[in-house]
């Protein structure tokens, strides 16, 4: 028995054990097509046209990169984990720094410290938590 496969317009002669390959995987695509038609599942690739790509449609320039939320995530987790090996005196610092807002000055006069002793526990914690960060 010949076994044919037709490629464009022509038939090709084949083995048989390439011609069951064939069947086997022309099959398997007719079943997830099968698949996707019964799920309702619809790919971009529907909206092709000549001048344009169909998932260019939803493409958001304004959008952050997969990249860059990856890299902010490791940040953030880094820095998460060198909060926790700082003390809470240090941590109450950059809380009213960073989150609250508040000026050296402020938190000196609050306090009852020198500016100027402030300002050097200030820069130490930042050095320490940038040698944590870069570990």
């Amino acid at each position: 028995m010949d076994y044919y496969i037709k490629v464009g317009n022509t038939q090709v002669p084949v083995t048989e054990e390439i011609y069951k390959v064939y069947c086997q995987g022309t099959r398997k695509e007719r079943y997830f097509k099968e698949g996707d038609f019964r799920n309702k599942t619809f790919f971009y690739d529907a909206l092709d046209t000549e001048e344009m790509n169909g998932s260019e449609i939803f493409y958001d320039p304004t959008a952050e990169s997969v990249e860059d939320k990856a890299e902010r995530h490791w940040f953030l987790e880094g820095l998460k984990a060198s909060m926790k090996e700082l003390s809470q005196g240090e941590r109450e610092l950059l809380c009213c720094l960073y989150v609250y807002g508040d000026s050296l000055r402020g938190i000196a006069k609050s306090k009852g410290i020198p500016v100027t002793t402030l300002q050097a526990r200030h820069q130490r914690l930042l050095k320490k938590l940038r040698k944590n960060l870069e570990k």
